[in-house]
């Protein structure tokens, strides 16, 4: 899970996440909305109140476009970039698992995948531990992964795709250990310390939809560059969270599961904090 402080340096909200996660998450609710191309000047003035500085953005531009995953035209003395099919690919996939993701109702059986890996092929066998993770398996041994949901088809696409279904299998079982299910859940996939970091989330932007709101009541509104860059944090923590989230069925969460009242906070923030960010983006955009 990205790491993300909030803090104040120079006036702005520093976040301190993936560069490439910064730009996705622009381009996906900001840029693409818009048309998909920017000028390389107002994606600087876009990431700077975020807290990085006009080189660090330079560098990381630099970085990403040598990965493949920007299309760059140049008009007069100007560079616009736009993402290409495989920064398209990329940035879709984490939106889909951030937001479209949804719990499912449990039939009461688990998902087990067990690999054996030749050591010349670790590559092959880092990349299966990954895509595992990303689909919500818990990692209970080594090579022991367990989910509660029937994946097999996605799975199957992906072992088939990068040819290592010799080397994985895969298994539907009861559980029959000393434990409830719900507390075998809460274990294998942290679930407690999952609940601390929804809470963390709901008690910090609780506090700000109570200050946004005495703000506008004050007729002193939020400047529209802060609006933007604690709405972009917000989210930013947000989809940190949903991708560490297994989104378990809710036979297996305990009560009042804290992720119902982040996914609330998180709707509501954006929309009180929309005008005024989507002010400052267009501001910028339009130079």
């Amino acid at each position: 899970m990205s790491k993300i402080i909030r803090s104040k340096e120079r006036g702005h909200t520093k976040i301190q996440a993936r560069f490439s996660t910064v730009i996705y998450t622009l381009f996906g609710a900001f840029i693409v909305p818009r048309g998909g191309k920017v000028h390389a000047a107002s994606l600087i003035d876009l990431v700077f109140p975020l807290g990085f500085s006009p080189n660090a953005i330079r560098l990381g531009l630099s970085r990403m476009a040598r990965q493949g995953v920007f299309d760059i035209k140049k008009s007069g003395r100007r560079s616009y970039y736009s993402l290409n099919t495989k920064g398209m690919k990329w940035m879709e996939q984490g939106r889909v698992r951030a937001f479209e993701v949804k719990r499912r109702k449990w039939d009461g059986r688990w998902r087990l995948v067990v690999y054996n890996f030749p050591e010349t092929m670790r590559d092959l066998r880092d990349r299966l531990r990954c895509k595992l993770q990303s689909l919500g398996y818990a990692n209970m041994s080594a090579s022991l992964w367990v989910s509660p949901y029937d994946l097999q088809a996605d799975l199957y696409r992906y072992l088939k795709e990068i040819s290592i279904l010799d080397y994985v299998e895969t298994f539907t079982a009861d559980y029959t250990g000393q434990r409830r299910n719900k507390e075998f859940a809460a274990t294998v996939w942290h679930i407690d310390d999952l609940a601390k970091q929804y809470r963390v989330f709901v008690r910090k932007y609780e506090k700000l939809i109570s200050a946004y709101k005495r703000s506008v009541k004050g007729r002193r509104p939020m400047d529209p560059a802060d609006c933007f860059a604690r709405r972009f944090c917000m989210t930013a923590e947000y989809v940190a969270l949903r991708l560490a989230d297994p989104m378990l069925p809710s036979e297996l969460l305990p009560e009042n599961w804290a992720g119902i009242r982040a996914e609330e906070i998180h709707s509501d923030l954006l929309k009180l904090l929309k005008p005024r960010a989507d002010a400052f983006v267009d501001a910028v955009l339009s130079k």
